[in-house]
């Protein structure tokens, strides 16, 4: 076992530096080929463990269900936020992408579970190999342009990367703990499955990222219940609290995407200035209820454009010309003097409903970072 722990270390570094190496020198297909090469020595040199059969038949079950769930609840916003065409077709090209995408996938997860297997008493190494899947999934993607805007690298940060860590460390508990075929049946399903559905719901990056760190997230909760269930150490008491805590954070979690993916009639955003003191102050948040122009009156707290900043200042008077073309006078009421602009009638984004506070201060502090 120590030898073929070695063994398993020595390939990991191995397929490591040939993949940045080929990276480097942009040698198109060599991550996938590398990945095809390693399984393959993988399964000769170390074997293929059976499998827990039971355990294995239940978590795919959990798989498929939460598929299924995803699916229905993506393609149900999708008739609210609309769809747009799937890029695959059939010819050479898009087939050859997906086969190669396939191959690598079943390349990837069969090198996963071959070392998993033969490290049940050393968790080390499949830890090291997850850590390797990360870096090499963001190496292979990652643009030299990206680390030179910081808005791009944040974007990539959070619908690329946190998505990624996500689904190797799912993929890497299941191999651990079960087997090959759940990570197979969930990566090729997500990965390539969807994708040859004629249309996709065009739900933004941002959404699809929550959703691609939640739906593992799901999986590995129930999984981890089933394995749990063969387990004599856990008991009723610990499952009834990690419930109590777990339902109040889903709530929360689902209310917040709610509210920040703006796909509704409500959405949220941060105040970044002190101009509608003592109202609402720098650090808190707003609910607004989305409106057109037509249905703001004088008074009202409104949130509006202004080039490529969201301004939350109050309508001071409304001006129009009765063909549907509105200007709008504001000013902020911790401010002396009205706003050196008109809000015309595209800018309208809603009127705020209510405040939340200290809720905007990781939005700012994002921002600032990245400014």
């Amino acid at each position: 076992m120590k030898k073929n722990i070695k063994g398993i270390y020595l390939l990991e570094i191995l397929v490591f530096i040939l993949v940045i190496i080929s990276n480097i020198l942009k040698i198109e297909y060599a991550y996938n080929i590398i990945l095809i090469i390693a399984a393959l020595y993988c399964y000769l040199r170390f074997g293929f463990i059976k499998d827990n059969a039971y355990e294995k038949s239940n978590v795919i079950k959990v798989v498929i269900s939460s598929l299924l769930a995803y699916t229905i609840i993506m393609y149900g916003l999708g008739t609210i936020t609309g769809f747009y065409r799937s890029s695959f077709g059939f010819n050479s090209a898009s087939l050859l992408s997906f086969a190669v995408l396939t191959s690598t996938i079943i390349a990837t997860e069969l090198i996963r579970y071959i070392v998993a297997k033969n490290c049940t008493t050393n968790k080390k190494p499949i830890i090291l190999l997850t850590i390797v899947f990360i870096i090499l999934n963001i190496v292979t993607q990652i643009s030299s342009s990206f680390l030179n805007d910081r808005w791009i690298m944040f974007v990539f940060i959070s619908t690329y990367i946190v998505p990624i860590i996500a689904r190797e460390m799912l993929c890497s508990y299941l191999a651990y703990k079960c087997s090959i075929l759940p990570n197979l049946i969930y990566r090729i399903l997500m990965e390539i499955g969807l994708h040859l559905l004629p249309i996709i719901p065009n739900l933004g990056d941002y959404l699809f990222a929550i959703v691609k760190i939640l739906l593992p997230s799901t999986i590995y909760f129930f999984s981890i219940k089933i394995f749990k269930y063969h387990e004599k150490s856990g008991n009723y008491t610990k499952k009834t609290t990690r419930r109590i805590i777990l339902v109040p954070i889903i709530l929360l979690s689902i209310v917040m995407i709610y509210l920040i993916s703006g796909l509704f009639k409500y959405k949220m955003i941060a105040i970044g200035s002190g101009s509608m003191e003592p109202y609402y102050y720098r650090g808190d948040a707003v609910v607004y209820e989305k409106k057109k122009a037509k249905e703001v009156k004088e008074g009202d707290v409104l949130v509006f454009a202004n080039g490529h900043t969201i301004v939350t200042h109050r309508v001071m008077s409304i001006a129009h010309d009765g063909n549907g073309r509105y200007d709008i006078v504001t000013k902020g009421d911790n401010n002396k003097n009205v706003d050196d602009y008109i809000v015309q009638t595209d800018d309208v984004l809603g009127i705020v409903k209510f405040p939340v506070k200290y809720v905007g201060y990781p939005t700012l502090w994002v921002n600032s970072l990245i400014k």
